[in-house]
């Protein structure tokens, strides 16, 4: 199906853009420098109009104040990959490659994948070009952010002590989640159909984790759709009551919620008491890992930006 370049770089995880200031376009309006590098109205016009379509912007965010929201980011993000290409991150030829082929297995064969390249305007080096950027922020990221942060045993027991209505008691559920996304070039026809056509192929026999790492659309596409322990009032209200009424090993009927279509497969069940602290408490762990990652982040991303030369030479922008 045609999809824009707005959801081919949702496909990647990012959508990164950049060019000298010597080889700016006089007709579209510069809007920042980052180091000798240029943000333009056209990239944030991109970014906003393609959030809009994708029902992703904050209702009460105005729309100016979006498209600041949104200069903020293509900001970091040059300021990120400078700061890459100037650690020399290394990324392989065959991880562009896997990274690709995992891409092209998302379309229902190889006719699709190209024609919604060409809909979109795209070259298969324009593809690679993004895996590339895509590849080098992770790993800087990686590198600089996430391998500077653990979160202790002890850190989970002290919070839980000072906030002991975080526990969530009761069953867990071991589930897996296929979830195909509404918005952009995506109609809610279009992902109806899909998600019908996989709860077919599953009941044919097909593996949910193959096609979870083929089509799902959700942060655990790359680990087949497995969300790990879930427990009842985690997931939103109607995949909860879905899927604390599925037995061992059912998978549901397609559930539509604001996001899209879902398919969930219910694993195994626990009782809390049965499950070590770890998996009693991951969503404690996974809430204060993530918290201390922003604050990281943010302090490194503040870092960069004083030692870089930025600029928002348009007027209205700041």
């Amino acid at each position: 199906y045609p999809i824009a370049r707005s959801v081919l770089m949702l496909v990647l995880g990012i959508g990164l853009v950049g060019g000298s200031v010597q080889a700016a376009d006089t007709i579209n309006r510069i809007i920042a420098i980052v180091n000798d590098e240029i943000i333009t109205s056209s990239e944030v016009e991109a970014r906003f109009t393609s959030l809009v379509e994708e029902q992703s912007l904050p209702d009460d965010l105005e729309p100016d104040e979006a498209r600041r929201v949104i200069l903020r980011r293509l900001i970091e993000q040059h300021l990120i990959l400078q700061e890459a290409g100037k650690q020399e991150v290394e990324v392989r030829p065959e991880e562009i490659g896997e990274r690709l082929d995992t891409i092209r297995k998302r379309f229902d064969s190889e006719e699709e994948f190209r024609a919604s390249m060409a809909a979109s305007d795209l070259t298969i080096k324009d593809l690679k070009d993004e895996i590339h950027k895509q590849f080098m922020v992770q790993k800087i990221i990686d590198g600089k952010v996430r391998g500077t942060i653990s979160v202790s045993p002890q850190e989970v027991a002290r919070y839980i002590e000072e906030h002991p209505d975080a526990v969530v008691s009761g069953d867990r559920i071991h589930t897996s989640h296929i979830l195909i996304r509404v918005g952009g070039a995506v109609s809610e026809e279009h992902a109806r159909a899909k998600i019908e056509s996989l709860h077919q192929r599953l009941a044919q026999g097909e593996g949910f984790a193959e096609l979870a790492a083929q089509y799902s659309e959700d942060p655990h596409r790359e680990d087949g759709g497995d969300m790990g322990w879930v427990a009842q009032g985690e997931l939103l209200p109607a995949l909860d009551a879905t899927l604390f009424a599925l037995a061992e090993g059912e998978v549901s009927e397609p559930v539509q919620t604001r996001l899209g279509f879902h398919l969930l497969k219910a694993g195994t069940r626990r009782l809390a008491t049965s499950l070590s602290a770890l998996e009693d408490n991951q969503a404690i762990f996974d809430q204060l890992y993530q918290k201390k990652y922003e604050e990281r982040f943010r302090r490194w991303v503040a870092g960069l930006a004083e030692r870089a030369y930025i600029e928002i030479v348009a007027t209205g922008w700041r």
